[in-house]
């Protein structure tokens, strides 16, 4: 019977160790979308993982958030989302720069998972946020950088994902006008997309009023415009609501000009899943996947808590569940070389210099083990040096053929593709 691991050496619930090759897959996607922020011109920061409770507002991220408690008996939260706290560091170190702020992270954040769900209380974030600038040109510029992550990771859209885009303050304002006392149970409910309870609150409401219930069901591709025309007849005497579709219509005109409007689903109905978004916000939906890839949106009013009267918008990426959804790579390159001596470290510097990835094992192992020991670091070839700059090299199978070459020539067939027959 095995022994159970005592409960103080495993895991905490919602955590878990990420071994190779997946962290270094997760590591890869880092690197590749640090450098799509780089190339767009945002300039990476790193906040710290405790923030003093009085920093995040928001009931439902506090819900969430862990507490822990310093020296001084003040209440500490492990962020559980990053907007508040850059809007928090944008406010206390920036203060004397010149507005736009374009900065990015990529670091995890912490909520307590419902883990029966088998959701991660650990989670690995990318994104980016600019502060200051009002403009619809600057939403249109992070909903096109998110797509050019997407496709710089090898997935297309419209088949791979989609981004759906909404406009918070368009519902928010004719609710104003039609329903004001009613208006934040129906916000509630459409955060929650509880299409059911907007329902069951729109039977209380006159008839002539109907368009709460039929505003969030205007769904449909952004490029041909219906959904802006029909919204277009339930805004008029609501100069809000007005301006909220022509902000929409700028955003989808600078879309347009980045070449990545079919990318897009208009949706009336999404209004965003925190209480500091203001305006136009967006979620990305990937094939075959139930929850969202990446999320974002306007939030104008949230610097004003920290002394700074700053617009700003945003988007992060759950990375865990863009991996999930990432096409498969093949296998790694990397090389197990065997064989100890001077012989076998002046091979492995050769190798290494070469740009071949190598695992240099300086113990005597018999083919069969290498294979077997190949096989557990995710290894495709095995090496084994014979002196006069001569090599024998295999895919790393058990019985798997081995050839005589020379070590210069190693480096074109390790990089130059998988062994024949190799797993994938």
């Amino acid at each position: 019977m095995d022994r159970q691991t005592p409960r103080k050496f495993a895991t905490t619930p919602g955590t878990r160790d990420v071994l190779p090759p997946e962290s270094t897959r997760l590591l890869d996607v880092q690197a590749k979308i640090r450098e799509r922020f780089r190339i767009f011109g945002y300039g990476e920061v790193m906040t710290p993982a405790l923030e003093y409770s009085e920093v995040i507002e928001e009931p439902k991220l506090r819900d969430v958030s862990f507490k822990l408690f310093d020296q001084d008996n003040q209440m500490l939260l492990l962020r559980p989302e990053m907007t508040t706290p850059i809007a928090r560091l944008v406010a206390q170190r920036l203060r004397n720069f010149p507005p736009p702020h374009k900065l990015s992270y990529v670091l995890p954040v912490y909520r307590r998972a419902n883990v029966g769900r088998g959701q991660s209380a650990e989670i690995y974030q990318a994104g980016v946020e600019v502060v200051g600038s009002p403009s619809p040109q600057e939403d249109a510029a992070t909903v096109a950088l998110l797509v050019d992550v997407l496709n710089t990771l090898g997935l297309e859209a419209p088949g791979d994902f989609a981004v759906v885009l909404g406009q918070t303050a368009f519902y928010e304002a004719y609710l104003r006008r039609t329903a004001p006392e009613a208006t934040p149970a129906f916000l509630a409910a459409l955060a929650a997309k509880d299409l059911v309870r907007v329902d069951a609150l729109a039977a209380d409401l006159p008839a002539e009023v109907a368009a709460v219930r039929e505003i969030p069901r205007l769904v449909g591709p952004a490029a041909d415009g219906a959904v802006l025309e029909e919204a277009a007849k339930f805004a008029k005497g609501a100069s809000e609501a007005l301006e909220a579709l022509e902000n929409l219509r700028e955003i989808l005109r600078h879309l347009e000009a980045y070449g990545c409007l079919d990318a897009v689903i208009l949706d009336l109905g999404l209004i965003g899943r925190h209480n500091y978004y203001t305006g136009a916000v967006f979620e990305v939906y990937a094939a075959g996947l139930g929850f969202t890839v990446a999320n974002g949106g306007r939030y104008d009013n949230l610097l004003r808590r920290f002394g700074q009267d700053l617009p700003a918008t945003g988007f992060a990426i759950y990375l865990e569940r863009l991996l999930s959804v990432l096409p498969e790579e093949d296998d790694s390159p990397l090389l197990v070389l065997v064989g100890g001596g001077v012989g076998g470290t002046k091979a492995a510097v050769a190798l290494r210099a070469s740009g071949v990835p190598t695992l240099h094992l300086p113990e005597d192992l018999e083919p069969a083990a290498a294979a077997k020991y190949a096989a557990s670091v995710e290894a495709a070839w095995i090496c084994y040096p014979t002196g006069d700059n001569g090599a024998k090299l295999a895919a790393a199978q058990r019985d798997a053929p081995f050839e005589a070459v020379k070590i210069e020539d190693v480096a074109n067939r390790v990089l130059g593709g998988m062994p024949e027959g190799a797993r994938r």
